[in-house]
């Protein structure tokens, strides 16, 4: 008798395991890196039964985030040896060294008395950092913000004059060094040792402008916080907690909710 109920239960338990178990695919979109998703009628997720999980299946939307903006865009100058000085702006957007020397340029012949070779920045490939060549009378003071760009082309905070300078810091082209899907109905995710609602991360393997499509190698299903849930909010960051600024740019995230 004992035999056969030890058998009994030995059976219902691989039927348990082997029977299957209800999942939900669940798809979010939008034109902003913060998506907020309502449920209905909420989705219920009885925990006498079983435990439920979730996992990032993919990020889609465009290498769109710029590297330039308005915190580090300005490059003040002077063509007549400190007597008056211009604020030159870089439009935001993503941008290689060479690009940024190409406008800096334009921008220096549209004022008066200027030509394109007055101001030149080259990047030294060996020691990863840019160097800025000067001629005639022009100056460049990356004093404050209106000097942002030596954040980018790895420079200290003084002014420079004629002749060629090499920074003094290695090139922060790439601001963005991982992007980090979070969502808010997860545990167990840890970010530096601190809880963080992160389900996924990842760096785009395209150029700017072109499509990412970044989907895991491998699920990694985390637990559900909530028995109940009626919203689901993610977003996405950068490695600096920063939002990820898509510029209005489409972006769908999915994910597999399944029961374990």
């Amino acid at each position: 008798m004992e035999t056969s109920l030890r058998q009994v239960n030995l059976l219902e338990t691989i039927v348990k395991h082997t029977e299957s178990k209800p999942s939900w695919y669940i798809a979010v979109s939008g034109k902003n890196s913060s998506l907020s998703t309502v449920f209905t009628p909420p989705l219920e997720f009885p925990s006498d039964d079983c435990n439920y999980e979730i996992a990032c299946c993919s990020v889609e939307t465009y290498y769109s985030f710029p590297n330039i903006d308005e915190r580090n865009n300005r490059l003040k100058v002077s063509l007549d040896n400190g007597s008056t000085w211009k604020v030159l702006q870089i439009p935001t957007g993503c941008y290689e060294l060479h690009a940024i020397n190409v406008i800096l340029q334009r921008k220096i012949v549209e004022l008066d008395g200027g030509k394109e070779d007055d101001l030149t920045i080259t990047a030294n490939l060996n020691t990863l950092s840019s160097v800025l060549t000067l001629k005639k009378k022009i100056q460049v003071d990356f004093h404050g913000i209106d000097g942002s760009l030596r954040t980018v082309l790895g420079f200290d905070e003084k002014i420079y004059k004629v002749g060629r300078h090499q920074s003094q810091h290695i090139v922060n082209i790439l601001r963005v060094n991982s992007i980090f899907v979070h969502c808010d109905v997860i545990t167990l995710s840890r970010k530096n040792g601190i809880a963080s609602p992160i389900i996924y991360n990842f760096f785009p393997n395209v150029s700017p402008g072109e499509k990412i499509v970044s989907r895991p190698r491998n699920l990694i299903y985390l637990p559900l916080s909530l028995n109940v849930i009626s919203q689901m909010t993610v977003w996405l960051t950068d490695q600096n907690d920063e939002p990820l600024n898509l510029r209005d740019e489409e972006l769908t995230i999915t994910f597999h909710l399944r029961a374990c």
